[in-house]
C-alpha cells in the first residue's frame, strides 16, 4: 500500500470505528478526509500530524490529528503504510477529545474488538501535543 492509498483507507476505517462506538451520538461521526501536515519521523515521539474533516451528520469541522508511529523513520519511503492501518476486527486504537477537536491514532495499541469495549475517550491525562 502506498501513502496515498493509506490515507484514503484510514478515512474509511475511522468511519467504521466511529460507527461502532457505544455512545449513540458518536455513531454519527464520520471522516471526510485527512490532510497530513508535519512528518515528525525522527522526533522522540514519532508521529504525523495534520488536519482531518470530521463530520457529525451533515455538519463538518476541521479537527487536528496525530498518527503515532511505532518507531522513528528516516524518511516517508521507509514507512510500511499497510502496518499502520488497523484491521476491522480491532479497536481502542483511536482516542478523541470533541471539545479540543483533536484525535490520536495509535495502531500499536489496537486490541481485538471481541475482547474489549469498543473505545476509550481521551481523558484529562492526555492532551494535544
Amino acid at each position: 500500500m502506498d501513502e496515498r492509498s493509506f490515507w484514503v483507507s484510514l478515512e474509511f476505517r475511522l468511519c467504521h470505528e466511529f460507527a461502532g462506538l457505544p455512545e449513540r451520538r458518536y455513531q454519527y461521526f464520520w471522516c471526510d478526509g485527512f490532510i497530513p501536515g508535519q512528518y515528525l519521523l525522527a522526533d522522540p515521539r514519532p508521529r504525523i500530524t495534520g488536519k482531518a474533516w470530521i463530520c457529525n451528520g451533515p455538519a463538518q469541522d476541521e479537527w487536528d490529528f496525530a498518527l503515532l508511529l511505532p518507531k522513528p523513520f528516516g524518511s516517508r519511503e521507509e514507512i510500511d503504510w499497510t502496518s499502520l492501518l488497523p484491521p476491522k476486527d480491532v479497536t481502542c486504537w483511536m482516542t478523541f477529545d470533541e471539545d479540543l477537536m483533536y484525535f490520536e491514532i495509535e495502531p500499536e495499541v489496537a486490541a481485538p474488538a471481541a475482547e474489549l469495549g469498543r473505545w476509550r475517550k481521551m481523558g484529562g491525562e492526555r492532551s494535544k501535543p
